[in-house]
């Protein structure tokens, strides 16, 4: 910032005082002084830099500094001055400024004072305020001053298009800065943008980009029968895309109430890139309003697509959104209604990561539909697995994700049981860092393997600090009584060679893309704490290319763990086997409303400095598979017919 204040070009150097004025402290102000003294001979640098010092100094300091330099507290100086400091009120209201004779420079300072609501009522005249004085500027012949005029109508909340004194039949005859904030002022209050209506179209049809740019941005909150069509012509016709940027945020911000909005957003959005600006900027103006919601699907439904290699149309997951998307295949089969299924479900699958979703829809024999409720930010996939106990139906269970985070965890389920209240069981279902012990055979936990929550949930970033070092202060909070029966039936299958997720692993690889295949055994690589690669030690009941499933404690905390020092201090004091980051917040939000928790995780590194993505697809689909084998072996009581 310092540098430019010496670039060749005036405006350069008066942005950089503007800028310093806003964000600059007295460590600049040497620079600050010098391009004071070096620039007086222009009156907007000069200004500039007034203002920057009075930013930076106090009132007292700036008037010293003015007092030493020779420049008299008044016009100019004075206006410049006032702009950021406060302390100037009482050298302005002795003030008046003389429109016949005062020069541009301080007029243009006075029109920002006004629009900054910093300006005496009575700056112009003690018999005339501001409001009455103010259009006398409009067809000032300085650009600038005109502008400023208009500009600081528009701007001061005091003032409004009756002050105004340009006819609005000339507005094509003023310059195109001055026409932006006319338009600026007609679109500000809604009732004027309604009686202008003409001068709306007109100003839709400028040639000048920078009229059409404010214009468009002055519409950005109204929403009046005639205004849509209006806008959907304009933006047909517009080619500068930072105007039809502007456009495309009004129309999300209002489809709510202006429907024919909705499909002209919904084509640009899934248009533009995954991740780009666009998409970024429309989600922000459309956060409070249904379309949003659609907007979040189009990208979930990308985001998962990608997780898929090159399948054959008919084996791909359907992600449907119901009042806009078609169904691609015709001999697809899909959930019965909906709605019903929703309402049916008993079981809140929830988990954190695009590709944890894509591996528990994997799990589905029929494609899962994606739902959302007003007024729930959520979105859901509704899918079922088969009861042999039941004639008809089966076990309806929802499906979101919350993002990483136990913040994010517990505001997603506070929010679907709100939305389900019917909702009895959730069960939390993805990756997590494992915590290996090579000393202890029986409780090595590899990659690849699951990890479930027999023993509990802890937050261990609730800690206490003291001048000994850190002491975690929460406890570990017991499991669901109920979900921990279904999970000891499942695992007595074992004894008697039952493992049903082994199947459905190998199911849901047949769906899913390569990336979800087992990584070889050389990608298993065991380090000790200084960082040196040991041997696994050898596991009876282990079984080759196949996870091996453990029971302990989940450690979870908003922070990424790599520290393998205390991933093992975390599993030898409180016998934590898997480390993640959302358990304990999604924990919380089931039981303060008396729900059952379980949490199903596939190991997928081991919280160390080794820690890369190779095995993340693979331990998603084993904690899905697992997660699926436990719900169909919850007892058929639990689900409604």
């Amino acid at each position: 910032m310092i540098g430019l204040l010496h670039d060749q070009a005036p405006s350069v150097r008066r942005w950089s005082l503007n800028a310093l004025a806003l964000i600059g402290t007295k460590a600049q102000l040497s620079a600050i002084r010098d391009a004071v003294v070096a620039n007086r001979d222009d009156a907007d640098i000069f200004a500039a830099g007034v203002s920057a010092l009075a930013a930076v100094l106090d009132a007292d300091e700036a008037r010293t500094f003015f007092h030493i330099h020779d420049m008299p507290l008044e016009g100019g100086i004075l206006f410049a001055a006032a702009q950021q400091n406060d302390n100037f009120k009482q050298e302005l209201r002795q003030s008046r400024v003389d429109i016949d004779y005062a020069s541009a420079a301080d007029l243009r300072l006075v029109g920002l004072l006004i629009g900054l609501g910093k300006a005496p009522e009575n700056l112009f005249s003690l018999n005339h305020k501001n409001a009455a004085v103010i259009g006398a500027l409009n067809g000032h012949d300085d650009r600038l001053v005109a502008q400023y005029s208009v500009w600081a109508t528009y701007e001061n909340p005091k003032l409004g298009l009756r002050h105004l004194r340009i006819p609005l039949k000339d507005i094509e005859a003023q310059r195109p800065n001055v026409r932006k904030y006319i338009y600026r002022l007609i679109t500000s209050q809604e009732a004027d943008a309604k009686r202008y209506y003409e001068q709306l179209v007109q100003g839709s049809r400028d040639s000048q980009t920078e009229v059409r740019e404010g214009l468009a941005v002055g519409i950005k909150d109204l929403r009046f029968d005639g205004l849509d069509q209006l806008v959907l012509d304009w933006f047909v016709t517009e080619e500068n895309d930072g105007v039809r940027q502007a456009l495309l945020e009004h129309m999300a911000a209002n489809a709510d109430v202006l429907p024919t909005y909705r499909q002209t957003v919904i084509q640009s959005f899934e248009s533009a890139r995954p991740n780009s600006l666009l998409r970024a900027r429309l989600e922000a103006a459309s956060h409070k309003t249904d379309l949003y919601r659609e907007l979040k699907l189009i990208s979930l439904n990308q985001e998962q697509e990608s997780l898929f290699g090159d399948i054959e149309e008919e084996s791909r997951p359907l992600l449907q959104n119901p009042s806009t998307s078609k169904a691609r295949g015709s001999a697809k089969k899909q959930a019965n209604n909906p709605d019903v299924e929703a309402e049916r479900a008993r079981v809140l699958v929830v988990v954190a990561l695009p590709k944890e979703l894509a591996a528990f829809n994997a799990m589905f024999d029929t494609e899962p539909v994606q739902i959302g409720r007003a007024g729930d930010p959520n979105i859901y996939s509704v899918g079922s697995f088969p009861d042999s106990k039941k004639s008809s139906g089966g076990r309806s269970v929802l499906v979101t994700s919350s993002g990483m985070g136990n913040d994010n965890s517990s505001s997603v389920a506070a929010n679907a049981l709100r939305t389900f209240s019917q909702i009895e069981h959730i069960v939390m279902v993805g990756i997590a860092g494992g915590c290996p012990n090579e000393q202890k055979p029986e409780e090595h936990v590899r990659l690849g393997d699951v990890v479930t929550s027999t023993k509990g949930i802890i937050g261990y970033d609730n800690v206490k600090a003291t001048t000994e070092g850190s002491e975690i202060r929460g406890s570990i909070q017991a499991p669901s009584a109920r979900l921990l029966a279904a999970q000891r039936g499942l695992e007595a299958g074992i004894l008697a060679r039952k493992k049903p997720w082994i199947d459905y692993i190998r199911f849901g690889q047949g769906k899913l893309s390569d990336n979800f295949a087992r990584p070889s055994p050389d990608k298993d690589v065991l380090h000790n704490a200084d960082g040196t690669a040991i041997n696994h030690p050898n596991q009876s009941g282990r079984v080759v290319d196949e996870p091996l499933i453990h029971g302990g404690v989940i450690g979870a905390a908003d922070t990424l763990q790599k520290d393998p020092k205390m991933r093992d201090h975390l599993r030898d004091a409180l016998g934590v086997r898997a480390i993640e980051m959302e358990a304990s917040g999604l924990q919380t939000a089931a039981w303060a409303q008396s729900k059952d928790i379980f949490v199903i995780r596939g190991i997928c590194d081991y919280c160390d400095a080794f820690k890369n993505n190779d095995w993340q697809e693979y331990a998603a689909l084993v904690a899905a598979a697992y997660a699926r084998a436990l719900i169909e072996h919850m007892p058929s009581e639990w689900f409604p017919d």
